[in-house]
């Protein structure tokens, strides 16, 4: 492994986690990987164990920790496996070059603060990391490789440019499944439906809040987390054709876009490797020749999640924590038919009314806190409407 890149992936087992394996799979000389983990889905972090046989993979969930060690003994793998509990001692005595979190629980907060403080560099795809810790990653926005494809996008048109220079900074929108259904029929769609993105392969969680947009508000909220731009300057289109990820207008009149087919695998191989820009042959190649016709959109204001997720973020950080906390819960009602798409709107107006604007103190507790608090006053909502129906929303 000498000279290799030693990588600690966190979330291993989810749709962004197994695409930068594909990455790693592709480029073995570039990079290792020295830990995983996931939260319930043992048999598919075995396989990974096999494969990539990191130096220790971890699980939240105790019955799957039980199975795992199982699995990896058949193999005659003697990996440790350890909890979330012993987590941050283990990560202490491993040596890795940069931690990548795909994994979007807020349990993680702490753990990635302490890995910044560190000086360590992160990679990350989870919008509900960075939003909860928000106005704390300042200091360390260097340190940060975002991995989604609309900032990655963004973060590519900076580089070099003198921030001061920046007019706009504008993300694109699909528009989901439900770009021309009316509005008048939203409410009755189904997970089914709601789950059948036309451009992007996703877990379930992002591509619910991909069909409510709320997602392009979270978005919003991450540039300015990440990139210290203006909230003022932040603007989002609808753009069905999912090839232009991400543009920043000039001073100067001039605008850069980042451009390719839908592929998370472009965004994450970027992260791990910025500046350089090795040679992916998996990915399908862009050929403007191709392309046809490009279409941009003002974002539909039937997409009312979008505009309470944006309110919620010019109000305070405490209001955009409470509105993801809601959302969580929601998403994960609407998932297992414990409520109506259109409850999800419904449920973080309720929220955002209830939540107030008070200053955070600046800890990871307290920002987890708000987040927490949020899904409390969801599930309230919740149950007022349905009665009492207990379930676990993490991990969703």
């Amino acid at each position: 492994m000498t000279g290799s890149k030693g990588l600690m992936l966190f979330g291993s087992t989810g749709s962004i986690g197994t695409q930068m394996l594909d990455v790693v799979r592709a480029q073995p000389e570039r990079y290792h990987i020295v830990g995983l983990t996931a939260h319930t889905n043992d048999e598919l972090l075995a396989e990974q164990a096999v494969a990539f046989r990191p130096r220790f993979v971890a699980m939240s969930d105790d019955a799957a920790r039980e199975r795992l060690t199982i699995r990896l003994e058949r193999h005659d793998l003697r990996i440790p496996v350890v909890s979330d509990e012993d987590l941050p001692s283990m990560l202490g005595r491993v040596a890795f070059d940069m931690a990548v979190v795909a994994a979007a629980s807020t349990d993680l907060a702490q753990v990635v603060y302490d890995l910044l403080r560190s000086g360590l560099p992160i990679a990350i795809a989870s919008k509900e990391l960075l939003i909860t810790l928000g106005d704390l990653l300042e200091p360390f926005r260097a340190q940060l490789r975002p991995i989604d494809s609309e900032l990655s996008a963004v973060w590519q048109c900076l580089v070099g440019e003198d921030p001061e220079t920046v007019e706009r900074v504008v993300l694109t929108a699909s528009g989901g499944p439900f770009r021309t259904k009316p509005a008048a029929e939203l409410d009755g769609v189904i997970a089914a439906q709601a789950l059948a993105h036309p451009s992007w392969r996703m877990g379930r969680k992002v591509t619910i809040d991909s069909a409510t947009l709320f997602n392009k508000a979270l978005e919003l909220a991450e540039t300015h987390v990440l990139f210290g731009v203006d909230r003022e300057r932040i603007a989002a289109v609808q753009h069905p054709q999912s090839v232009v990820h991400g543009l920043v207008e000039f001073r100067d009149g001039t605008t850069r876009a980042v451009v390719y087919r839908p592929d998370m695998r472009v965004a994450i191989a970027y992260a791990l490797s910025a500046p350089d820009r090795p040679l992916h042959e998996q990915v399908t190649r862009l050929r403007l020749e191709e392309l046809g016709q490009l279409t941009f959109e003002p974002i539909d204001a039937k997409f009312e999640a979008f505009a309470v997720g944006s309110e919620a973020e010019r109000r305070s950080p405490r209001a955009m924590l409470g509105v993801l906390g809601a959302d969580e819960v929601a998403v994960s009602r609407f998932l297992v038919a414990q409520g109506t798409f259109g409850d999800i709107v419904a449920a973080l107006r309720y929220v955002l009314s209830e939540t107030g604007d008070e200053v955070l103190d600046p800890t990871v507790r307290a920002h987890v806190e708000a987040v927490a608090h949020g899904r409390q006053l969801a599930e309230q909502w919740y149950e007022k409407k349905y009665g009492t129906q207990p379930g676990n929303h993490k991990g969703v």
